[in-house]
């Protein structure tokens, strides 16, 4: 109950005043509990912050499997991308800035472990229907439109266009599957 409430402080905090603005004392007093308590918990404003996340909720290709790859990797990254901006890029810039090795692992763990499986079940999809080959794709390949997207959205751009993410996926992306997917097998 207690930790509910802390998490809620922290992400209405987050929400109300940006990264730069959460302090362990406002968190508390939204919380109704003291700072001490915070800090058994948290060592940083960076730990509070990713436990306040919320984890991301893709079930795209499960809910709804679209008929290509393609479209069901334009689902997902369009909702990714929309999932980031609502949470505020800055938000991500400052918090990586701040965490520490496990601090992100923690993060990467609660915003790309739901994304990864995603990804593995459209890339089945797309097996089962013969769009790729047969050969079992590196996760680095297969993940790697989540390295494309936070780039743009990180360094290139806040914003991303539609097309910027067709781009990526069409120019990039599906082709990247498609040679890791019909690779010999060694």
């Amino acid at each position: 109950m207690l930790l509910s409430a802390i998490r809620d402080a922290a992400w209405a905090e987050l929400k109300d005043h940006g990264y730069s603005g959460v302090t362990f004392e406002g968190v508390a007093r939204r919380a109704k509990t003291g700072k001490p308590v915070l800090y058994r918990r948290y060592g940083s404003r960076a730990q509070m912050v990713t436990d306040a996340l919320p984890t991301l909720r893709i079930e795209l290709v499960e809910a709804a499997p679209t008929e290509s790859l393609r479209d069901d990797i334009m689902v997902l990254v369009e909702t990714i991308v929309e999932t980031w901006q609502h949470i505020g890029i800055d938000t991500f810039r400052s918090l990586i800035a701040e965490a520490d090795d496990t601090t992100l692992q923690t993060f990467q763990a609660k915003v790309a472990a739901k994304a990864d499986q995603t990804i593995r079940r459209a890339l089945d999809a797309a097996r089962a229907r013969d769009e790729i080959g047969p050969v079992t794709i590196p996760d680095l390949v297969a993940t790697s439109i989540f390295a494309l997207v936070r780039n743009e959205l990180f360094f290139a751009r806040r914003q991303i266009e539609p097309s910027t993410l067709a781009e990526l996926v069409d120019s990039v992306y599906l082709p990247a599957i498609n040679a890791a997917s019909h690779r010999p097998r060694t």
